[in-house]
């Protein structure tokens, strides 16, 4: 009788000890969860150019971030800090954020400077330095899959500005990596369909450049819904104004013309005067004025 209870409660010491030697689940920390939603709001009210609720949610996002010293976080809520405050012509504050973000850099393991690098192209397209584009849109294999398509879509774009017609190896990759991220949107709550979208527009240019039509506009079609469906209305124009000018090449006027103005819309309301100024070119070259 003692020997079968020895042998019982050795048992149950031992699964015990199994139980808790075995590796725990992975549970993300709810602070995080709560940074990274608060950053995705930012990001979103960004996209709608809600810019002082932007930055409040920004700000708010760095500060939920600090507190379990994420770097990376911080950095993505300071890059949005600064596009922001170029938006608003404050060249002071973003230079200020732009410090801030080259000294969390070099702190930041692993190292995450592609996220200062998409800042600097995003003022250098704003720029329309398109061959300095191509110097800092430098794809890499370590880093993370929607950073690389973010750095090979504005590689492409530059690409098709600088040397139109001719055929990129950034097409190529850029359209084997979207294939793959494709799929991830409908499993991964944190990859972001605007990243997507923007890929499909590069790709769906280069193409329309290399007057591959009923490739572009398969692609343009892509993208135009990913920017529907998820808000992103700067995107969205210039879908329009791209399908616009695939139809209207390909000979389908009135469907070129219903674009156009879905478009002039877009860019009216969020006060673009740069595409509202191509949009009404193209409106008059459709009609003949």
């Amino acid at each position: 009788m003692k020997t079968k209870l020895f042998a019982l409660l050795l048992l149950a010491l031992l699964l015990g000890f199994a139980a808790c030697s075995s590796p725990p689940k992975q549970v993300q920390p709810q602070a995080r969860v709560s940074a990274d939603a608060t950053l995705k709001l930012a990001q979103n009210l960004e996209q709608k150019q809600r810019w002082l609720d932007s930055t409040q949610s920004y700000r708010s996002a760095i500060a939920q971030y600090q507190a379990f010293g994420e770097i990376r976080g911080q950095l993505y809520a300071l890059a949005g800090l600064a596009r922001i405050a170029l938006q608003n012509e404050d060249s002071s504050g973003f230079h200020l954020h732009r410090l801030r973000m080259q000294e969390l850099v070099e702190k930041a393991d692993p190292p995450a400077k592609y996220i200062l690098d998409l800042l600097d192209i995003y003022v250098l397209e704003r720029e329309g330095d398109y061959a300095r584009i191509m110097d800092v849109a430098a794809d890499a294999y370590d880093y993370p899959i929607h950073i690389r398509m973010q750095m090979l879509s504005h590689r492409l774009q530059a690409e098709s500005y600088t040397n139109p017609g001719y055929a990129s190896e950034s097409f190529v990759d850029l359209q084997r990596l979207s294939a793959r991220y494709r799929k991830s949107l409908k499993k991964d709550f944190s990859a972001d369909p605007v990243v997507l979208a923007n890929a499909e527009y590069a790709m769906a240019y280069h193409s329309y450049l290399l007057r591959q039509y009923d490739t572009a506009l398969q692609l343009i079609e892509r993208a135009i819904d990913l920017d529907y469906r998820y808000e992103n209305f700067g995107g969205l124009g210039s879908g329009y104004w791209l399908r616009g000018k695939i139809h209207g090449t390909m000979g389908n006027s009135s469907s070129a013309l219903a674009d156009f103005m879905k478009a002039r819309d877009i860019f009216s309301h969020f006060q673009n005067p740069r595409m509202q100024e191509q949009v009404n070119a193209a409106i008059s070259g459709l009609k003949g004025d």
